[in-house]
């Protein structure tokens, strides 16, 4: 059965919108895991200490969530990051932070690769995405 093509237009354009969230989303996480790098790198010379706390308490994010902004932001270049934003599902979904937190995990940029194409072809979930990244280790 097909949809009323006004009813299919408008759908189209949701999962369009949804999508450009999501990504504008992740864009603002990968960026301030940039500055989060920043600052342990001047942290560290000013032997400054609570730097991560004191930022997390004030933004209500868990330090573990800071950490793994910055580890994503450390390990994926910008430009690999911005190629991960263009990839889409059938359905036309960007992958998902936890997706892009998972894939960061993995050190071998053209792994990474052949598995965030592979998550965003297949539309795996994260379990199942985590399931491939650990088959070869």
């Amino acid at each position: 059965m097909r949809l009323d093509p006004r009813i299919e237009a408008v759908t189209t354009h949701i999962v369009h919108r949804l999508a450009a969230a999501a990504v504008d989303d992740m864009r603002a996480r990968y960026d301030f895991g940039r500055v989060l790098q920043s600052l342990r790198q001047h942290r560290s010379k000013a032997g400054g200490v609570g730097a991560l706390r004191l930022l997390s308490k004030r933004l209500g994010v868990d330090p573990s969530a800071l950490r793994r902004y910055a580890r994503v932001s450390e390990t994926i270049s910008s430009r690999e990051f911005g190629w991960l934003m263009k990839q889409r599902t059938p359905r036309g979904a960007p992958l998902t932070w936890s997706h892009v937190e998972l894939l960061s995990r993995e050190r071998d940029p053209d792994r990474r690769t052949a598995l965030a194409t592979m998550a965003a072809a297949e539309d795996l979930s994260v379990r199942a995405l985590a399931s491939r990244l650990n088959e070869r280790r």
